[in-house]
């Protein structure tokens, strides 16, 4: 991984917030927002969502981490055309970020992502958790599949990557 992504993987296991701010935190920060996904009981105006089941592409990890690097070096204000970093930025303006998403079947309650970015300052923490999470929803190959108490289930989100 680079400097700008301290962390970014796709997992099987449960995944701890704090492990991900960890990873990612430095002590020239003064903002840390994290964003944690969990598996809520209704979706689609049905309310009794059971689980859902999330697979990965094999090539997900990779792009995840790539995402990644763009989201920091585009809000590190270091971005070059092709959207990683161009030159060491500012100390004062670097932004990290890690993302950490989990595939297999989760229950109700279970974390599916965490997203964390940091920063010396707040605004630009806030703007790269939104954009990561946004980028990550529509741009890394993760699929979910809901299923119902009625044994009822569907695919959801399929088109979006």
């Amino acid at each position: 991984m680079t400097a700008s992504t301290p962390l970014s993987s796709i997992t099987q296991e449960a995944i701890d917030p704090r492990e991900v701010e960890a990873a990612v935190w430095s002590t020239a920060d003064g903002a840390m927002v994290t964003f944690s996904g969990v598996v809520r009981d209704h979706d689609g105006g049905r309310t009794d969502v059971l689980d859902i089941e999330y697979s990965a592409h094999p090539a997900a990890g990779d792009i995840l981490r790539r995402l990644c690097d763009q989201v920091a070096a585009e809000h590190s204000g270091s971005a070059g055309a092709d959207g990683t970093a161009a030159a060491p930025a500012d100390p004062q303006r670097v932004t990290r970020v890690g993302a950490v998403h989990r595939v297999g079947v989760l229950p109700v309650g279970e974390i599916a992502v965490v997203a964390v970015a940091v920063s010396p300052h707040r605004a630009e923490a806030f703007a790269a958790c939104s954009d990561l999470i946004e980028r990550l929803k529509h741009e890394v190959p993760i699929w979910k599949r809901q299923r119902f108490t009625d044994g009822v289930s569907e695919w959801v989100g399929v088109g979006d990557c």
